[in-house]
């Protein structure tokens, strides 16, 4: 099997930001998914589709090695976990990562077949190696490891990938945890190859792990342990402009605690982690939050309607009253709301249901107290997909709400 990510360009509508660290804004402190997620046991390193329907993590609520589950958003509320049979093996899988296109699943494990190596009294250790499994009509094909130069008889995990297929990744060696280094590697006909350690801000000493892309945002969030650390493990951001990285930016404590903060995902403003903070189910828990940019345009797929309507779900309300806080905070903030559909149908009738929709959505924000003058409406239909092809996953991609800052000229 080829092992190749489609580019950037077919798959994601992407909005540069500035001054990062300026314009993240967080109205309030992630909350715990609560007990229909979260076990006695530990719940760790969420992994949500490009269009925020499914989450996939890993847990040993099922007994002393890791496996990964999934769970399927669906009427404004998460499905209850199930194990991910085909790709789970007796052993530990863990810290999945999905494509920028969703086709794609990376994960760690170490289950027969994974590297090995012999310790100084001859008994045989298997490490952690770096598996795929490609998602083929909504079923994920039985893992294997990953094409390339990546896997060793010592610790591979955490992996990522960039949107454009650079694959990123911690390592350490057997037995020693306190050594990780963030290796990137580059993906050449579909085989990884040149492993090399990250530059500075990285590798210098401090533990960091699980890099996360943030293609739209310019840069990388990222887990560590560093000088300005609120607890523990704490999140950061990093920006990254034509292959220099910026200074580490903590942030903060709205999101992190005295505890760990691990594994940052998400799906537009949807943010996910995991952290081991006090009030949890268990040990460590999943917690989500709605975070938005004032500096920069950006969309979602967490408004929905029912078929060939108007009519804004209910599944949706959690997501426009977040947004409505965070433009209450934000009194400067002016917005121009686009309706989008897929590709399917006639373009009169798609121009006239996305322009709708962009109505109900100002009717609900204007409903929380807004300055109706504060908004613009306007419909694009489908003349502007993310991806020019029609089906499942592409309609999903395509079918969106995107909000433009309305700047004085």
């Amino acid at each position: 099997m080829q092992f190749r990510i489609v580019s950037a360009a077919a798959i994601l509508c992407l909005f540069l930001s500035t001054a990062f660290s300026a314009g993240f804004t967080v109205s309030e402190s992630p909350r715990n998914m609560g007990r229909k997620i979260n076990s006695k046991a530990n719940d760790f390193a969420p992994a949500i589709s490009p269009d925020g329907s499914y989450m996939i993590f890993n847990s040993s609520r099922n007994g002393k090695y890791q496996d990964l589950f999934i769970s399927y958003y669906k009427d404004g509320a998460w499905s209850t976990p199930e194990p991910l049979d085909t790709l789970n093996s007796p052993y530990n899988d863990e810290t999945p990562f999905i494509s920028a296109d969703g086709r794609y699943l990376l994960f760690a494990s170490d289950r027969d077949g994974s590297m090995e190596m012999r310790d100084e009294n001859s008994q045989v250790k298997v490490s952690f190696d770096l598996y795929f499994s490609e998602n083929i009509d909504g079923k994920w094909t039985v893992p294997e490891p990953v094409p390339g130069e990546i896997n060793t008889v010592h610790h591979e995990r955490t992996p990522s990938l960039t949107a454009e297929g650079k694959l990123y990744y911690a390592t350490w060696l057997f037995g020693d945890s306190s050594r990780t280094l963030l290796i990137e590697a580059e993906n050449v006909d579909g085989n990884f190859v040149n492993p090399r350690p990250m530059k500075g801000p990285f590798n210098i000493g401090f533990p960091d792990v699980g890099l996360i892309p943030a293609e739209d945002l310019n840069g990388f969030f990222f887990a560590s342990v560093r000088p300005d650390s609120l607890g523990l493990y704490d999140l950061y951001f990093v920006s990254c402009e034509n292959g220099v990285y910026g200074t580490p930016v903590n942030l903060g404590d709205k999101i992190n605690s005295e505890a760990n903060e691990m594994y940052l995902t998400r799906a537009d403003q949807r943010y996910f982690i995991s952290s081991n903070r006090e009030g949890g189910e268990g040990l460590f828990d999943l917690y989500s939050a709605f975070i938005f940019t004032k500096e920069a345009d950006f969309e979602t797929r967490a408004i929905h309607f029912d078929y060939d309507r108007s009519v804004i779900k209910k599944e949706s309300y959690p997501y426009l009253d977040a947004l409505a806080l965070f433009l209450r905070e934000n009194s400067e903030v002016r917005l121009e709301i686009v309706g989008h559909t897929d590709l399917h149908g006639s373009d009169e009738h798609n121009n006239r249901l996305s322009l709708e929709r962009a109505e109900s959505v100002k009717k609900y924000l204007t409903r929380k107290g807004l300055d109706p003058e504060r908004f613009k409406t306007s419909g694009a239909g489908k003349t502007a997909p993310v991806v020019r092809r029609k089906g499942k996953g592409y309609d999903e991609l395509n079918r969106r709400t995107e909000f433009k800052i309305i700047r004085d000229k």
